[in-house]
């Protein structure tokens, strides 16, 4: 598994091009549709959108290892570890789950409009405005829409998992006893590239989008790529009720995502048996 043994990694210019070529004809297509349809109600957009999201999964060329099972109740609430901007098709091809994103999200170019029309709950990282956004949450999760919520606040490098901001993990303990909404811990874990390497050390970056990285460059970059292993771990879900108060489930949950990226990455035996996890399959 040395970095040398089977030489350096470098994005295909050829194959980023035909890649990004096709996401925008993709894109081209779908937007339109997924606008007429926004009127008709969620599920019309999520048809759309897995086309779109099953798409990108396939032009990145990637496979998705699933260890467990979404619970695939309504008003879930998916807690996650967040590594790239990948995750967002990953969870949305297992999950039937609307997105919590920071609110300069909105205005980012293409990909602004695609999550608002995607029903994502857009959040200012700001104290004075907490008890309004915990509120919206709580609203969506009794309506019966399940969310993923990042509570790192940010992506991180994908071998370690930050801190979780716990403020809006109160949102699950808004509702009295069996109402109140399951949370589910996600690990998602970019483990190893499409020739058995391991993405660590100075691999890392290939699919980890963080820290002061541009968006575009690695999206050119990662289309350019041969594809990598992804590893998707749901957690039992639990409540808050179970615990203390919202810091308890925030610690609880970091713990459990932490333990499943930390499996992924660094098992001696890489390959999961077969009753155990399930290969699902998005390559070209």
């Amino acid at each position: 598994d040395a970095l040398g043994d089977a030489g350096p990694v470098a994005a295909s210019g050829l194959r980023s091009a035909g890649r990004i070529s096709l996401f925008l004809a993709l894109t081209g297509v779908l937007l339109p549709v997924a606008v007429a349809a926004y009127p008709l109600g969620a599920p019309a957009v999520r048809r759309i959108a897995l086309i779109w999201f099953r798409g990108v999964a396939r032009l990145a060329s990637l496979r998705v290892k699933v260890n467990g099972a979404p619970l695939g109740q309504t008003g879930t609430l998916y807690v996650s570890n967040h590594v790239s901007y990948l995750d967002i098709p990953v969870l949305a091809l297992l999950t039937d789950a609307a997105f919590v994103a920071k609110d300069d999200v909105r205005d980012w170019p293409l990909f602004g409009l695609c999550a608002k029309i995607y029903r994502t709950l857009f959040i200012r990282r700001d104290a004075r405005e907490a008890l309004g956004q915990r509120a919206e949450m709580a609203d969506r999760l009794a309506a019966g829409d399940s969310l993923v919520l990042f509570p790192e606040g940010t992506s991180s490098d994908g071998i370690h998992v930050l801190p979780f901001k716990s403020a809006l993990f109160a949102v699950a303990d808004t509702a009295p006893g069996a109402e109140q909404p399951r949370v589910q811990p996600v690990s998602i874990a970019y483990t190893r590239y499409a020739d058995g390497r391991p993405l660590d050390q100075g691999l890392r970056a290939l699919y980890a989008w963080y820290g002061d990285m541009t968006l575009l460059p690695h999206l050119i970059s990662v289309f350019g790529l041969r594809g990598a292993m992804v590893e998707v771990t749901f957690h039992a879900p639990v409540q808050a009720r179970d615990f203390r108060g919202r810091k308890a489930l925030a610690a609880h949950c970091h713990d459990k995502v932490s333990m499943g990226v930390t499996r992924a990455h660094w098992r001696r035996v890489y390959d999961i048996p077969m009753e155990s996890g399930k290969l699902v399959e998005f390559r070209p």
